[in-house]
């Protein structure tokens, strides 16, 4: 029996020795295998500061669900990011997927530098209906979609509770009268700055203050350009009350203080020193991570007539690779689907949804100040789909900074501008653009 007992415990034991080994092999087998099959997906974007922050975290939880698929994320400059984009798409190192602003989609596509996605989200089942169209249409050339949108970001008028409350203001802005009467009683009644609005081109070249004057354009139905985007289309009596209006809130009434950059405007309201501030919705999550700071936001007043705001979207693109892997490719578009699909944690950082079933979700509405500006969507208003649309923001930029500090009158600035426009449009004629 005892001899028994020991022929036992032997037996038991070597089992015991064994089966470990093996799990262990199988799990090495196993680890070997994930690690074979996974695969390593590059992502491009321009993405700083508290945007930058929220972006990654979105990348960090699909990596998290998604074992077997790795982003890796590649951050770059917002300044040449465009052109560093164009040259790896040239030169084959481009990533797999990258963040483009919608109004830069026309010239990649003019140059082919982007994959058309239609043939590949129907087996996807991609929910395509469920998009906002306007955005979702910025995206589609010749009938075919070369990206999808993240978001959109109109823009607002963010005002400070605190400094309305010491001014003894009751009623918001409606009208451009208003603006002008709001922002001089918060200059007046609380020595605090009335309204801050970037207004030179130090940075980001007068970014708000031309997405301000295409929004005033607009609001009197009016454009930048023609619908044929042929010519410039605001020498007329609707450019001259737009440019008016922004010469008079710097150089007549004063309430926005000259040479402001963009950091510059932006942080003095961030630091309470501004009754309002005009931005895009995407500065809701830094305001909000300011202490102190008590504000509230709405969509940009029908200053000059109808509701209508100058709106951008971030969008996902595939860049076009020299050898296309068909997995690497299914796998972005899945992720750009996921992206979209919670845009919920985007919106963290201020940006609309574009997806319609996620802007209406409570988690979207329930996050505070969302839910003031969702209705901007319906006044949306998109840049012009044309390759040389850099260069004509520029160049509107660049004469609407001017405009500030020349002695000239608002018709002789008009016709400056409409003549550079003019020209770009030809010179992108010449080199075979539409």
């Amino acid at each position: 029996m005892k001899k028994r007992t020991s022929v036992v415990f032997i037996w038991v034991l070597g089992v015991l020795l064994v089966v470990p080994g093996l799990l262990f092999a199988r799990g090495g087998q196993q680890k070997t295998e994930t690690s074979e099959n996974s695969l390593d997906l590059r992502c491009w974007s321009f993405f700083s500061g508290s945007d930058a922050e929220f972006f990654n975290a979105m990348i960090a939880e699909y990596n998290r669900i998604h074992p077997g698929i790795r982003i890796i994320l590649e951050p770059m400059s917002y300044t040449g990011y465009d052109s560093t984009l164009a040259s790896a798409i040239a030169d084959g190192t481009a990533p797999d997927v990258a963040v483009i602003q919608h109004y830069s989609l026309p010239r990649y596509r003019h140059t082919g530098s982007l994959r058309a996605m239609d043939d590949m989200l129907e087996p996807l089942n991609a929910p395509l209906d469920d998009f906002m169209p306007i955005p979702l249409e910025t995206c589609r050339f010749d009938g075919k979609l070369f990206a999808l949108p993240l978001d959109i970001h109109p823009l607002a008028l963010y005002y400070n509770t605190d400094l309305f409350d010491q001014a003894a203001i009751i009623k918001l802005p409606e009208t451009y009268a208003e603006l002008i009467q709001t922002a001089l009683a918060v200059k007046n009644r609380t020595a605090a700055i009335g309204l801050t609005v970037d207004n030179t081109i130090s940075s980001y070249k007068a970014l708000t203050l031309t997405r301000l004057f295409i929004s005033l354009l607009k609001q009197q139905d009016a454009d930048l350009l023609t619908p044929d985007n042929a010519h410039a289309g605001f020498n007329n009596i609707a450019g001259e009350k737009a440019l008016s209006a922004i010469i008079d809130l710097i150089e007549v009434s004063k309430v926005v203080p000259p040479g402001l950059d963009y950091d510059a405007s932006v942080n003095a309201f961030r630091l309470g020193k501004a009754g309002m501030h005009i931005n895009d919705v995407g500065v809701t999550g830094i305001f909000e991570k300011q202490k102190g700071l008590n504000f509230a936001v709405i969509p940009l007043p029908p200053l000059l007539g109808r509701n209508a705001t100058w709106t951008g979207s971030h969008t996902l693109a595939i860049p076009v690779q020299q050898t296309p892997d068909p997995r690497k490719t299914e796998a972005v578009l899945r992720f750009i689907l996921w992206m979209t699909e919670h845009g919920n944690l985007w919106a963290k950082a201020g940006y609309i949804p574009v997806r319609e079933s996620v802007s209406r979700q409570s988690e979207s509405l329930s996050l505070p100040y969302r839910a003031a500006y969702l209705d901007a969507a319906a006044s949306t208003l998109m840049s012009s789909r044309i390759p040389a649309w850099d260069e004509i923001f520029s160049a509107v930029s660049d004469s609407l900074e001017n405009s500030l500090t020349v002695n000239k009158s608002v018709k002789t600035i008009l016709i400056d501008m409409e003549r550079k426009v003019n020209e770009i449009i030809t010179v992108n004629k010449l080199k075979g653009g539409p």
